[in-house]
């Protein structure tokens, strides 16, 4: 790895890789970073109104089902490998550790994840509980949520302190977007269920993101409506931008939502002739064709949404909501996440995924590196300030295509001392996060400062660990290097929030019943270890 030239030293500036490809792809720009939202757009007749994927009602209810919740469930895609355990989040070493336990004190493992020598986490003041999960105290994802979730003025409560997460030790392969990582689609099976939507992305891939979903998993019924800025959220009530136009049924005037559920109706009650006389209009023919249902409950979407009132820009309320959480002049960026979060924590959507690109930052520094991780730690925080100015609770899955290794005689970054310089792509040194938000439940400690209300009693905020002189121990859980299967342990804790229950066994159980009605018989044999999460529904 070549020492980095010493004029690409300013912040602003993008990194490409000196042992990667020159970037071609749509994932390539992503993974270094140049791809950015203005690039992005959408078609014209992008809508997702009357599709099979439009109203569910809520999640699995009955009188012997407490996995009744509806939690907004957030995908935050970190593209091309970033670093999460050891440098982001504190990992514990060897089996039965937990995260403050530092791998026996090896200097040199932490090196691997980042550390610079005289920052190992056994170090004073290296470790930062303020979000039950534990982050290094220099931590680029902590950095974010700080700077954002740290109390403003006029704010009557800590959210820090309603907070809590865990660590998902596992291999994920380097650089390719083949991972089946993506989470929505069965987030959504089975509680994260739009009144409107259901997925949503920023991305028009089959998963929303860069990442893949399972293939078995897939509902292309469900497909992810991509999002670029505000306006492109009235295309989730769109009938084609022809027919909603001034000169047709003037959709965004006075009444405009009425004008549109009464077309829809002619259309979806019409016969044959009188539809065949309006294919013979070239502006209208493809866009009608696309909406034609008879599907019950569906045109009463109308009556509760119209494409202004989905539009933070021409509805006062959201906009006040965003400017808020925001508290700054947004770019195209922070629009186009602004936009899903809004959706999403007004349950209008029900699963989101959001990519960050320039995750693939092994060039020789750490500052382009740490600049990445801030960026999602601070998506994290506006998604839980978004979730509390709506009284909603959250669940954030945090994951990434491989990992990278620090300098294994840690060099550190001149520019940026706490760090060893990234040095190449380490898919065995991979990770997960879930975090979670419940905005009327402050987290509290039971017994050691390991556990809290916001798990499993007698769990810890860890599955799986990390050996000395590797990455993740592949024998620490049944998943740690199954990446087809990772999701269900993902999953599994989603479902452990949406019980209706404060009693752990209760949730444990049900959330194996119900997982086994929404996917078969596939839980790994120690499935009930990788439940670490418990209710966010229950009083």
């Amino acid at each position: 790895m070549k020492k980095k030239n010493e004029e690409s030293k300013s912040k602003n500036e993008v990194h490409l890789h000196p042992d990667h490809k020159v970037p071609v792809t749509r994932r390539d720009f992503l993974a270094t970073g140049l791809m950015g939202i203005s690039t992005i757009a959408l078609t014209s007749g992008s809508s997702a109104l009357l599709s099979s994927s439009n109203v569910f009602g809520a999640a699995m209810c009955g009188p012997s089902n407490l996995l009744c919740g509806n939690v907004p469930f957030l995908c935050l895609d970190g593209v091309g490998g970033m670093n999460i355990a050891g440098g982001n989040v504190i990992v514990g070493f060897d089996q039965n550790q937990q995260q403050e336990e530092f791998g026996h004190n090896v200097v040199s493992d932490f090196r691997r994840l980042g550390i610079a020598d005289n920052y190992h986490p056994s170090k004073s003041g290296m470790i930062n509980s303020t979000y039950g999960l534990k982050f290094h105290s220099t931590s680029g994802i902590l950095e974010g949520l700080e700077e954002v979730l740290a109390p403003r003025i006029g704010d009557t409560k800590d959210l820090r302190e309603y907070v809590d997460g865990i660590l998902l030790c596992a291999v994920t392969a380097d650089d390719t977007n083949g991972n089946p990582t993506n989470t929505t689609y069965m987030a959504q099976k089975v509680g994260a269920k739009g009144d409107l939507v259901q997925l949503v992305g920023t991305s028009g891939s089959v998963s929303g993101g860069n990442s893949a979903a399972p293939s078995d998993q897939v509902n292309l019924t469900l497909k992810p409506s991509q999002l670029a800025n505000f306006k492109s959220s009235e295309s989730l009530l769109s009938i084609g931008n022809n027919i909603m136009a001034a000169g047709g049924l003037n959709a965004f005037g006075n009444g405009g939502g009425t004008r549109m559920k009464r077309f829809m109706e002619i259309i979806s009650r019409g016969g044959a002739s009188q539809l065949n006389d309006i294919r013979r209009s070239p502006a209208m023919s493809a866009e009608v064709d696309k909406y034609l249902t008879r599907q019950s409950g569906t045109l009463g979407v109308f009556d509760k949404f119209s494409p202004a009132a989905l539009n933070p820009m021409t509805n006062p309320a959201d906009g006040a909501v965003i400017a808020k959480v925001y508290d700054t002049t947004l770019n195209a960026v922070d629009q186009r996440v602004a936009n899903i979060l809004n959706l999403l924590t007004k349950r209008i959507a029900g699963a989101a995924t959001i990519e960050i690109g320039g995750c693939d930052y092994h060039n020789g520094s750490a500052s382009a590196g740490h600049a990445s991780d801030k960026t999602i730690g601070r998506n994290m925080g506006l998604a839980i300030r978004m979730a509390a100015e709506r009284n909603q609770p959250i669940f954030m899955h945090l994951f990434t295509d491989g990992g990278v290794t620090g300098d294994a005689a840690g060099q550190v970054d001149p520019d940026f001392p706490t760090r060893t310089v990234w040095r190449s792509d380490d898919g065995v040194r991979s990770a997960a996060v879930m975090l979670v938000f419940h905005p009327n439940r402050k987290r509290t400690n039971v017994g050691d400062n390991e556990h809290s209300n916001f798990l499993i009693n007698g769990k810890t905020r860890q599955i799986g660990w990390y050996k000395i002189a590797g990455g993740t121990a592949i024998d620490s859980h049944s998943l740690a290097n199954n990446v087809s299967k990772l999701w269900i342990a993902v999953i599994l804790n989603y479902m452990a929030t949406l019980v209706d229950s404060t009693d752990d066994e209760k949730i444990v159980y049900e959330v194996g019943e119900r997982f086994k009605e929404q996917f078969g018989a596939i839980l790994p044999p120690d499935w009930k270890e990788l439940i670490r999460l418990r209710s966010l529904i229950a009083a």
